[in-house]
């Protein structure tokens, strides 16, 4: 079966200096494997420095990979490159806007990258600046945006090309309740419409609305992959209690309580069971 995003075995690997690694070498992703289905959202769900925008890089070949494959409809990112991106919408997690254009410009001038003509590129383009709330900003200039206003015209150009894969590398962080919702309904539109789609976050709350199957990547590796439901009832406790304990002190679990946890920083999911155990 052909996916429209399969990855196999990717590795990514940089030169650092000795007295950082003995090895010379810091492996940031560490044989990441999984498949995103036509119609489907996976999420990789991670905590920053994970390697969700590492493994993202080289799935855009933005970073050639060390070794592994990254295919796009069957064509290898680093073999087929001009072939591969011709499917593939990308929102990095760093903006790229052009400042020396305007919104629409700035739409219009990435839709001929996909050989989309000028006229059809502007009513792409005004179409999708209608849909994220900004047509009455098409003439303005990217440095009067907002970040919310900017990361909206970073999704939509994305989508300007209608991807077959759309990969967004956190796009809600860091943004207001409102625009992170009209980034979901227009996310979920374009699954329900067949995309195949990407997502790197570090909320579980946005991987649970949003995906229907979720990665958890946690220092270059892929832990575990399974719907959001089912992870949850994996790793995240029902009740949570968290209790300051002072050096020294033996930490003993409360009568009656079945189950406590305790936050404990480092975890993949940000916690770890404490299960009838004590602790200091």
């Amino acid at each position: 079966m052909e996916f429209p995003l399969q990855v196999d075995d990717l590795h990514k690997r940089y030169r650092v200096s000795k007295e950082r690694d003995a090895s010379g070498y810091f492996e940031a992703v560490r044989g990441v494997s999984f498949q995103v289905q036509k119609g489907e959202c996976f999420g990789l769900l991670g905590p920053n420095g994970a390697g969700k925008s590492t493994t993202i890089q080289c799935i855009s070949g933005f970073y050639p990979a060390t070794s592994g494959e990254v295919r796009i409809l069957g064509h290898d990112v680093h073999r087929e490159p001009k072939t591969a991106r011709k499917f593939l919408g990308i929102c990095p997690q760093e903006e790229t806007l052009d400042t020396d254009f305007n919104v629409m410009d700035q739409m219009i001038r990435h839709a001929s990258y996909f050989h989309i003509s000028g006229a059809e590129g502007r009513r792409r383009s005004q179409e999708l600046l209608k849909r994220f709330g900004l047509e009455d900003r098409a003439s303005d200039d990217i440095q009067s945006l907002s970040g919310g206003m900017r990361r909206r015209v970073q999704v939509a150009r994305a989508l300007i090309s209608h991807p077959e894969v759309l990969v967004l590398d956190e796009p809600t962080t860091g943004l207001d309740p409102e625009v992170r919702r009209v980034l979901w309904e227009v996310m979920m539109e374009c699954r329900a419409g067949g995309m195949a789609i990407l997502l790197s976050t570090h909320y579980m709350e946005e991987a649970e609305r949003l995906c229907d199957r979720v990665g958890i990547i946690h220092q270059g590796r892929i832990l575990d992959i399974d719907t959001p439901k089912n992870l949850i009832a994996r790793y995240v406790p029902i009740e949570i209690v968290e209790e300051e304990v002072k050096p020294g002190v033996i930490w003993r679990r409360p009568p009656n309580l079945e189950d406590v946890y305790l936050k404990i920083t480092g975890s993949p999911l940000g916690f770890e069971a404490g299960r009838g155990n004590d602790h200091s």
